[in-house]
């Protein structure tokens, strides 16, 4: 797969966009994020319906299958991961860091990642996803993320994200692109590593999305995520969140905070 690294235009777009640029409004018609506003239903019904059958998706190094539901309402299928924690071949994998992920996205109110949970599927324990309909992945769109300020936000906010849980893992394949704006994160089993240093080099962050960050206490993280990763987890989390801070603070005092916090 492309690394995030690996494609500089990706953090040319993020970094040079219009400092007010704004997505289209959270649960709009046209918007590809369908589970806003229906998240507890949809969770249910993720945990719940029945799976008719199994198939290979076909992508993704985890090799993840998609699962058909029955009844088909309010989502007909799902990505099912069975990752036990661990280093299979010598890379974090846990099903738990994707419901993690998605547990921090609510409490921050993000709304980027599809709504996940634990399930059991022919006896065995993984993450249940979302399938998201209505989107392409950067790397089916040629493996550049969409250029111009429309798509600033949502790419601060994705960068920031990745910061505080420290995914590694970030590339073409895991960026889903909705309408004019709208960013859709999948794919977190990589996710809340132990390592304390930051995968993407802070420039700018988005100012809604860090002000949500910074005011999370230590128990809110705790009770966020403590059911999905471990303590060591959580407190490399809040180490980066801390590492992002004192960044933040160095370039506020040299750029000046509008230039580094964008609203």
């Amino acid at each position: 797969m492309t690394r995030l690294s690996r494609v500089p235009l990706w953090f040319l777009a993020c970094f040079t966009a219009t400092l007010h640029a704004q997505a289209p409004a959270t649960g709009s018609a046209d918007s590809a994020r369908t589970w806003v506003g229906l998240e507890a239903r949809i969770e249910a019904h993720l945990k719940n319906a029945e799976v008719v059958r199994l198939e290979d998706i076909g992508t993704g190094v985890t090799k993840p299958r998609r699962a058909y539901l029955r009844p088909a309402d309010p989502v007909g299928s799902l990505v099912w991961k069975m990752l036990p924690p661990g280093r299979p071949a010598g890379y974090w994998e846990s099903y738990k860091s994707e419901i993690a992920a998605y547990e921090l996205d609510k409490r921050l109110n993000l709304r980027m990642i599809p709504p996940a949970v634990e399930r059991l599927v022919n006896g065995e324990a993984g993450a249940a996803v979302m399938w998201v309909d209505g989107s392409r992945s950067v790397k089916q769109l040629g493996g550049k993320v969409p250029s111009g300020p429309i798509w600033g936000k949502a790419l601060r906010k994705m960068l920031l994200f990745d910061n505080l849980i420290g995914n590694p893992d970030r590339n073409a394949g895991n960026i889903m692109v909705g309408p004019p704006g709208e960013l859709i994160l999948i794919d977190h089993s990589r996710a809340f590593v132990t390592d304390r240093n930051l995968p993407n080099k802070v420039e700018r962050v988005d100012a809604e999305l860090w002000e949500a960050v910074m005011a999370f206490t230590r128990d809110d993280v705790s009770r966020a995520l403590r059911p999905w990763i471990d303590d060591r987890a959580i407190e490399a989390s809040l180490t980066r969140r801390k590492r992002m801070a004192a960044e933040v603070d160095k370039l506020v005092a040299k750029k000046g905070r509008a230039l580094v916090i964008v609203r």
